[in-house]
């Protein structure tokens, strides 16, 4: 006989952990697979925007304490962005006029972080080391085997990466390489901040636009350093996208920025599957979450922040589902909706960024001309004065400023935080 539960999870990275976080309370039965044991790497830029530090109180207030509480996190309370001409720009992470700090913290500790809270509920059996095999679903349930031992659910959750084999075997997860980024890291030791407030350092380089390069500062001394840049353009470029990674980390500013570090260990790549219009991510039985949904930001690559959020809404529509005992490809559409209408107005936004972020004069421009937020705040209270003119130029005037001044602003918040965690 299949052992028996309410929801099956597949993978146990945030997504699939803030699912069942987020259902510890329901009185449902929860298992959780995941093909590893934890704590397991992960590679990532291992950055924690404001967006996932505001999500954690609203998975758990247990959850966001212990995170407070933990001591493999190093806080960040400023970004420089230095254009490709090298101009450079102080951003500090402003939230209701407090400079909170954000957090680097490696993904094999946070990921066990919130691993570690299972544990602590008796309607959450955790299963490691399992390999799935079969899964299949029925109008009466679903059923998967892990290690051979065939488990049965009323609805299964797809949580396990940008591989996922949920995803493949219901023909989900064709992605085009234009909604594909490709992602290198690795750790070097001897780094240091460039200031006491730790910032994370983001360069825009000529040669791989509308990507970035990344130094991350961590709680351990070291620094996660990585390139990200879009398929299709590593393609059209035909770009030897390793090669170019040690050639940039080779020429200058970064060759003297680098002078006195070593590299530990190898370089790591993965593939982002970008967020786009409404992908199917639901269907009989069935939701998908996280980078099993392809979530992640288009402009930024950061994926944490959404894969919590959907994990926190496929909780709140399993609960739906349980209330009017409706598990159907038509009732799961409420998930797919609630998801787009959080995220799709920040991909509209971040694709067209994404673009302008392609020419190295407009970064050139918005970066060495805007020096301070105190600045940007002061030009969008010129293009104001512009606007009570009655003149064809200073409504001109208006236009560029208001224009500049807000792709700038939306460049700067996607990549750092979103106003709140919801």
């Amino acid at each position: 006989m299949p052992e028996k539960y309410d929801v099956l999870i597949i993978g146990a990275g945030p997504a699939g952990v803030t699912t069942a976080l987020k259902l510890a309370g329901s009185g449902l039965k929860i298992a959780i697979f995941d093909k590893d044991q934890f704590p397991r790497e992960k590679t990532c830029g291992d950055g924690l925007t404001l967006d996932v530090i505001n999500q954690l109180s609203l998975v758990s207030d247990r959850l966001a304490d212990e995170f407070l509480k933990f001591s493999k996190k190093l806080p960040s309370y400023e970004a420089l962005l230095f254009s490709p001409d090298f101009s450079r720009i102080r951003i500090p992470y402003l939230m209701k006029n407090e400079n909170k700090p954000i957090y680097t913290c490696r993904r094999v500790d946070f990921d066990n972080l919130l691993f570690r809270q299972l544990k602590q509920y008796p309607n959450i059996n955790v299963f490691e080391n399992c390999k799935i095999g079969s899964i299949e679903f029925s109008e009466t349930n679903a059923m998967l085997t892990a290690n051979g031992v065939e488990f049965e659910g009323s609805i299964v959750v797809g949580a396990n990466g940008a591989n996922s084999m949920l995803a493949r075997q219901l023909g989900l997860n064709r992605i085009g390489r234009e909604h594909q980024a490709v992602g290198l890291t690795a750790y070097y030791i001897g780094v240091k901040p460039l200031n006491q407030k730790n910032p994370i350092e983001i360069y825009f380089l000529k040669d791989i636009l509308p990507g970035y390069l990344w130094i991350f500062h961590l709680a351990d001394g070291k620094a996660n350093i990585g390139v990200g840049m879009l398929a299709t353009a590593i393609s059209e470029k035909k770009i030897d996208f390793k090669k170019k990674f040690e050639e940039l980390l080779s020429t200058e500013p970064l060759k003297t920025r680098l002078a006195n570090a070593s590299r530990e260990g190898g370089v790591k790549g993965h593939t982002l599957p970008l967020g786009f219009n409404n992908r199917e991510i639901s269907g009989n039985r069935f939701l998908l979450t996280g980078d099993a949904a392809a979530l992640i930001d288009p402009l930024t690559g950061e994926g944490v922040g959404n894969a919590i959020r959907s994990g926190r809404v496929a909780a709140e529509h399993i609960v739906e589902c349980f209330k009017t005992n409706n598990f159907s490809p038509q009732f799961n559409k409420a998930y797919d909706t609630e998801i787009y209408r959080r995220l799709l107005p920040e991909y509209k936004m971040n694709l067209f960024i994404q673009k302008l972020c392609k020419y190295p004069g407009l970064l050139n421009f918005f970066i060495g001309s805007a020096y301070s937020h105190i600045e940007i705040e002061n030009g969008f209270n010129q293009a104001m004065v512009y606007m009570q003119t009655n003149s064809a130029i200073g409504k001109i005037k208006f236009i560029l400023k208001t224009l500049y001044v807000f792709t700038l602003l939306n460049l700067f918040v996607s990549i750092f935080h979103k106003k709140t965690g919801r």
